[in-house]
């Protein structure tokens, strides 16, 4: 729209306004007649304005300092000049819609401004009624030297005229909230549509981006400026992003070492199970060789309590055969005794033939002697004396016989006491034989229970390890399970390019 369109437009506005507040040419040739007064109290209306907003901080900081204040006092001197005077015109028109729009710009609310007019327009009441009153007080006292009643207003007229003020001020601050609140639609509309467009492109950016990212393109980021408001959906979204490749990322990572893992897992596993199956074999022979061993224990430890009970028999017979050859021992002792008895009477036997054989000597001396008278006593005497030397020669012959007996006998001795020495030496070794072979035997029970015990644990381990051999095919199942879902997640991920690298599905392709 043109300036001149904007303006018409503002003008038949101004005079719509001006026809409902009935501010018609005779109302306001009523408004003119007071604007001598208007103009007169204007100025003081005005300071005592200014000076009032001085101490209003929150309307003082609209202006930079005194020599502002003094401009925006003189244009309004100017202004409310015009409107005492009625010139609701096109001057008008532009100076209302520039002090809406000073307001609008710098932010000063419609209740500050209509509070201002009314300590304004308070002021120019107050003076300009005085000013009406005395003025028509000194026409009818210098009336009444005539004859006239003295003191009379013409209260009608004052009436009109400050209506008239008023509805004229009312008009402008109208006008001047008008174009304030159309200043801040408009703004508000221009905003909007900035904020839209700016949405707009925020939203474009990141539609954009997030169609990338659902085709798979990880790597997609905003890279448009964005408005300082928008920036923290752009560094969001890209961050999104960001997290989101680097999630894939890992998770491709994570995906094919958990392949890896799986089948290596899987791997293992069937090492496992068939070294599971290995053992649950060696295990089950070794369960056997146990209760073989376990019924040879025991038939051991049976013939180690035989042998017990023949070696405890034996030590008896031994006991028995030394007590029999300590009584031989006693009778070879007897016999060395006997024999040294009869050693003693062959001495004896000795002597006597001896003698014998001295008597007949001597005797077959005394028959030499004797002659012929003793020549049969001679032929007696040298019998005799054969007789006592063949005497003396058995007797020899005996004693030699003794001796040698006496000697055998000892020796006999001495071998039936080593004999029998040798036989307690057996007898210890048996009795020592037979307390073994009791301990063996109770060795051989203690061993039959462990080896029950074992033989036991053997079967509960076979059981166990079956059981595990079990659980290991399980594992391997759900493993191989676990491997064909990481190969699915790998086709879920390859999907996706990220930004690093492509993904391995594309290099494939490329290849």
């Amino acid at each position: 729209m043109t300036q001149t369109g904007t303006s018409s437009n503002g003008v038949e506005q101004l005079r719509g306004r001006l026809d409902f507040m009935d501010l018609d040419a005779k109302a306001l040739d009523s408004l003119r007649a007071i604007s001598k007064h208007v103009d007169k109290h204007l100025p003081i209306a005005l300071g005592e304005f200014y000076k009032k907003l001085v101490t209003v901080p929150a309307v003082k900081k609209f202006f930079d300092g005194k020599p502002q204040m003094e401009r925006a006092e003189s244009r309004q001197n100017g202004h409310w000049s015009a409107i005492a005077q009625g010139r609701f015109d096109t001057d008008y028109l532009e100076s209302a819609r520039k002090v809406g729009l000073r307001h609008a710009l710098i932010g000063l609310e419609p209740r500050w401004y209509i509070g201002g007019y009314g300590l304004i327009l308070d002021r120019l009441l107050t003076g300009v009624i005085t000013d009406v009153i005395a003025e028509q007080q000194a026409a009818t006292e210098k009336k009444g030297m005539f004859g006239a009643r003295a003191g009379i207003v013409d209260v009608p007229t004052l009436c009109a005229a400050l209506s008239a003020l008023v509805r004229a001020v009312m008009i402008d601050i109208d006008m001047a909230v008008t174009v304030y609140f159309d200043k801040l639609t408009e703004d508000a509309a221009e905003r909007e549509r900035s904020d839209k467009a700016k949405v707009e492109r925020a939203v474009s950016a990141t539609a954009v981006m997030l169609k990338r990212l659902a085709e798979g393109n990880l790597g997609a980021r905003i890279t448009d400026g964005f408005d300082p408001e928008f920036q923290r959906i752009k560094d969001d979204s890209n961050a999104v992003a960001e997290r989101f490749d680097d999630i894939v990322q890992k998770l491709r990572e994570t995906s094919r070492s958990l392949r890896t893992a799986t089948g290596e897992i899987l791997s293992g596993a069937n090492d496992l199970s068939e070294r599971t199956t290995r053992q649950a074999a060696t295990i089950e022979e070794t369960s056997a060789a146990m209760e073989q061993l376990m019924h040879t224990v025991t038939d051991n430890a049976g013939r180690a309590e035989q042998a017990s009970e023949k070696a405890g028999a034996a030590s008896a017979i031994a006991a028995e055969g030394g007590e029999v050859m300590s009584q031989a021992n006693e009778a070879m002792e007897r016999i060395t005794q006997s024999s040294g008895k009869i050693s003693n009477i062959i001495g004896m036997i000795d002597d006597i033939a001896f003698q014998t054989n001295l008597l007949a000597l001597n005797a077959s001396v005394e028959a030499a002697r004797a002659g012929e008278a003793g020549k049969g006593f001679a032929v007696v005497a040298v019998e005799v004396r054969r007789l006592a030397q063949n005497a003396a020669q058995a007797s020899r012959d005996v004693k030699g016989l003794i001796d040698q007996s006496e000697l055998q006998v000892k020796a006999g001795s001495q071998l039936v006491g080593d004999a029998t020495r040798k036989l307690e030496q057996i007898v210890a070794s048996v009795r020592e034989n037979s307390t073994l072979m009791r301990e063996i035997a109770a060795a051989s029970g203690s061993q039959t229970s462990a080896i029950q015990e074992i033989t036991v644990a053997v079967r509960q381990m076979d059981e166990m390890t079956q059981h595990n051999a079990a659980l290991v095919e399980q594992t391997n199942a759900a493993i191989e399970q676990t491997e064909a879902q990481a190969q699915e997640l790998d086709m879920i991920v390859d999907v996706f390019e990220t930004s690093s690298v492509a993904n391995p599905r594309q290099l494939r392709r490329r290849a």
